[in-house]
């Protein structure tokens, strides 16, 4: 991670080392985002699941490379999400010292970026969200950043997180230019 083409080398190592894994505990079991995983394994002791661990790390030390594994959590952060496995809920994660902080609505951004900003937000806090009661507890500091940026849209839970489109009938072939916006441009190419 971090060099040139990072992200893609380690999502095809990942890819490889993950099929390795899913060929002996299931491909059920194991998941994969670019250098984060997680596994579940039902019903097994701590004695089983410390001797998972160690052949784990055992199969990554043969290519060449270490990992940190913890082992009988309940409760897990994975990317943005909390995931409470005895409860079967999920709901929005963030670190402790983290400020969510957006584009001002008078910044020099495209329009359709800043009237779709509180959408996307909301989008992305309903499907984090199991239910509504996970939602309210987790929109109040991101309605708070967007009033600071500006905003006056109040989050409202969505079940339905997949907005509806109407599928277009015939391709066409155009031929696309998209000039840097600025708002100090006059003319109608540049906006």
């Amino acid at each position: 991670m971090g060099s040139y083409d990072g992200a893609e080398v380690c999502e095809l190592v990942g890819l490889f080392i993950l099929d390795d894994l899913c060929n002996i505990y299931g491909i059920d079991n194991i998941g994969l985002y670019r250098d984060d995983g997680l596994a579940i394994f039902k019903n097994i002791s701590r004695p089983q699941a410390d001797r998972t661990r160690k052949d784990i790390t055992k199969r990554f030390k043969t290519y060449g490379l270490n990992i940190t594994i913890q082992t009988n959590m309940k409760i897990v952060n994975y990317l943005d999400v909390t995931f409470d496995l005895t409860k079967g809920t999920y709901c929005p994660y963030r670190k402790l010292n983290d400020e969510p902080q957006y584009i001002n609505t008078k910044s020099n951004h495209p329009p359709n970026i800043i009237k779709q900003l509180p959408a996307s937000i909301n989008r992305r806090i309903s499907a984090n969200s199991c239910n509504e009661h996970e939602f309210n507890k987790a929109k109040p500091i991101y309605e708070s950043a967007l009033k600071a940026s500006g905003y006056s849209e109040t989050l409202t839970y969505n079940e339905d997180n997949q907005p509806t489109r109407s599928r277009r009938n015939r391709q066409r072939n155009i031929i696309w230019y998209n000039p840097p916006f600025s708002k100090n441009v006059k003319t109608n190419i540049g906006r």
